[in-house]
């Protein structure tokens, strides 16, 4: 039951994994040295996004319980929950 639900979640999240190790290879194999200064901060930038995503969602998913996004009793845990992608987010993508 439990590796089904870790293989949904991988699942709902497999295109933020490849583009984040796509981007992690240019970087690692030395491949983004060979772009200009401007596409090797977008991809930078681009990189650090996603890994501030997946950082948030696994996250999310240990920290806090099920979110039914359809449910207006939790609005606080909607905006916690909001706030929490936003906040990795935007610390990642700063660098920090």
């Amino acid at each position: 039951m439990l590796v089904k639900k870790i293989f949904i979640q991988i699942g709902r999240v497999t295109h933020e994994l490849i583009i984040s190790g796509v981007l992690l290879w240019f970087y690692l194999s030395g491949v983004y040295l060979q772009f200009s200064p401007t596409l090797q901060t977008i991809a930078l930038k681009a990189t650090l996004t996603s890994l501030g995503f997946l950082h948030a969602h696994i996250t999310r998913k240990i920290a806090f319980p099920a979110v039914s996004w359809g449910d207006d009793e939790r609005g606080m845990l909607k905006l916690l929950c909001i706030a929490l992608y936003t906040i990795f987010i935007y610390a990642y993508s700063h660098g920090g």
